[in-house]
């Protein structure tokens, strides 16, 4: 090793550079949900639009099995998620299971941790805001 290699190393030991991390789909509890059995395909299909709408593109639609893989994006940021992969499972009892992995520049794996589980949390929302039934309307006064 050179001697400027070394003194990069021993500058980033000391002012905590980040490093890479990576999380694997299932590497984090998955996030459920449960909704009513006979709507597993609906809920299904608007999965789709809202991974979509998120930018996510749909790598893997096998609608026998409700299953949806997709994948964002693959810049690298300091303390983003890189190649984010999404899976989402509605499976025939009607529970909704939403797996995050992904990499990203980060101080701490805990760091990447917390931003899957919020990608997680805000694709859950995404999908059960869709698969919501129209509240219905109240007559005015």
């Amino acid at each position: 090793m050179k001697l400027p290699s070394v003194r990069l190393l021993l500058l980033c030991a000391v002012s905590g550079c980040a490093t890479p991390y990576l999380l694997r789909p299932g590497d984090v509890a998955p996030l459920t949900a449960s909704v009513a059995q006979d709507q597993r395909a609906v809920v299904w299909q608007r999965a789709i639009g809202a991974l979509l709408d998120m930018g996510y593109i749909p790598q893997v639609l096998n609608e026998a099995a409700c299953y949806i893989s997709a994948k964002q994006r693959d810049d690298v940021t300091d303390g983003q998620l890189a190649g984010t992969i999404a899976i989402v499972n509605v499976s025939p009892e009607g529970q909704v299971r939403v797996e995050v992995g992904g990499a990203g520049v980060y101080h701490s794996a805990d760091e990447l941790a917390r931003d899957v589980k919020t990608v997680e949390h805000n694709i859950m929302q995404a999908i059960l805001a869709r698969s919501a039934p129209p509240a219905a309307a109240v007559p005015s006064s």
